[in-house]
């Protein structure tokens, strides 16, 4: 449907501009004449254009604009064609491949972070993940009783006692 209205436009457009210089020629010579279109001559050319008219409009006329669409065919590159010239066995650098992820992390790791814990003790450890798990089971209860509140003020006394909870395990975390 879109194609038909686009060529109407165009077939519209095309009458419009040929009734222009039909009424000012009237006055003044009329222009000198195309030059003959030349034919094709070869059964090659003749099917070129056949599939070229046998492809969409790229012309589509809506609200009084023009727009063009434009098809871009290009061959894509096989994977021959992008490495060659790439020694993917020996790698970049002559003597063997570059060196892997595992070696270089070795290679720009501090030897105290890898060997240690970073200065922090077991019990600490133990602390912290007790109170992670903690935290977590407390947000994950606060948000279901939330969601299962049925006004605002049973929301206002569920923040209240989260608050408390917070401060009590605030200051528990404090006196270590």
């Amino acid at each position: 449907m879109r194609a038909r209205s686009g060529l109407i436009g165009v077939a519209l457009l095309a009458v419009l501009a040929a009734g222009a210089p039909a009424a000012a020629s009237q006055t003044q010579t009329p222009p000198p004449a195309p030059p003959p279109v030349p034919r094709a001559q070869t059964p090659q050319e003749l099917e070129r254009i056949r599939e070229a008219l046998k492809r969409p409009n790229t012309i589509i006329m809506n609200d009084n604009q023009v727009r063009f669409y434009l098809e871009i065919r290009a061959k894509y590159p096989t994977v021959e064609e992008m490495f060659r010239g790439v020694d993917l066995l020996s790698g970049p650098r002559a003597g063997g491949p570059a060196f892997t992820h595992a070696e270089y992390l070795g290679m720009v790791t501090p030897r105290d972070m890898v060997a240690s814990s970073g200065g922090i003790k077991p019990m600490e450890m133990l602390q912290f993940a007790v109170t992670n798990w903690l935290g977590q089971m407390l947000v994950r209860k606060a948000l279901q009783e939330v969601h299962d509140a049925k006004n605002a003020g049973e929301i206002e006394k569920i923040r209240a006692r989260i608050d408390k909870e917070l401060a009590a395990l605030t200051g528990k975390i404090g006196g270590f």
